[in-house]
């Protein structure tokens, strides 16, 4: 078929086998095999340029229009993987924080796919599949620029149900007779009960009660659900404050040392999706 449109549009077997990086006598066998394939002569051949006959004239349009939709759908699934994007996240900001955050998104650029990856303990990971990474910590990753979208800062929180039902908290040290919900973690900079009642010269037991977890986002359903006190982070527990399912403590919050990041690999330029992506999401934290 690209022969035969070629050797039209140019009027010549040897242009058109220049154009298909081809041999003339190849251009000249496949114009052949269609002719054959379709029982009627298309080129008027002793002309200079070859010209069409009425036949060929016909099915040539045919052709063009075909191949000019093949083009047309072939660029609009570029355009579609082009718009494709994969964030990676930790389970719980992703669950808490950056899903209820797409739908806005979305709505601003529905031409573009948000596609996500998260990790359900430790750092979440920004390979060469992934474009951008949405990280806890001091923003020095290797490899790596990252924009600080938030600072960090943890107050304990509760369901109402569960503060109608215990006993007011008035200071730090009234929280060891409560019942404490702990998402456990290797990375001591998502801070624990123990660390938080340091932070405020608490003298505490060993063993503090309570169930611990294995995330941080269990341990949030949990508290919920009435289950106890968790340590709420601004970007886990802010939106449930927000709608009244949960309440902060009357504590003063704790600001950790770290914040919520946005990473992308320094030796790796971001797509335009991934850059519209980067800009409303550092605009609307």
């Amino acid at each position: 078929m690209l022969a035969v449109e070629a050797t039209a549009r140019l009027g010549s077997f040897s242009k058109a086998a220049a154009e298909l990086n081809i041999t003339q006598s190849a251009v000249s066998h496949l114009v052949g095999e269609t002719e054959a394939m379709l029982s009627t002569r298309l080129f008027e051949r002793g002309s200079r340029p070859v010209t069409l006959t009425e036949a060929g004239r016909r099915y040539v349009a045919v052709l063009v229009s075909g191949l000019n939709l093949i083009g047309a759908e072939g660029e609009a699934l570029q355009q579609v993987r082009g718009n494709v994007l994969t964030v990676s996240c930790n389970l719980a900001y992703a669950n808490f924080w950056l899903l209820p955050k797409l739908k806005a998104f979305h709505a601003l650029r529905p031409d573009i796919v948000v596609n996500m990856v998260t990790a359900y303990q430790g750092l979440p990971v920004l390979s060469g599949e992934i474009d951008l990474s949405i990280r806890f910590g001091r923003g020095t990753w290797d490899g790596c620029a990252a924009r600080l979208l938030f600072a960090e800062a943890i107050v304990p929180v509760a369901s109402p149900a569960y503060l109608e039902r215990s006993a007011p908290v008035r200071w730090p040290a009234d929280l060891l007779g409560h019942q404490l919900l702990h998402a456990w973690a290797e990375d001591k900079t998502w801070y624990d009960w123990e660390q938080w009642f340091d932070q405020f010269a608490v003298t505490r037991p060993r063993t503090l009660p309570g169930p611990v977890y294995d995330n941080h986002l269990m341990m949030m359903q949990s508290a919920l659900a009435g289950g106890g006190v968790a340590l709420g982070w601004i970007g886990t527990a802010t939106e449930f404050v927000r709608a009244g399912q949960l309440v902060e403590l009357p504590v003063e919050k704790v600001d950790v040392p770290g914040g919520v990041y946005l990473v992308r690999r320094d030796d790796q330029p971001l797509s335009p999706a991934a850059e519209a992506f980067a800009t409303w999401l550092s605009a609307n934290p």
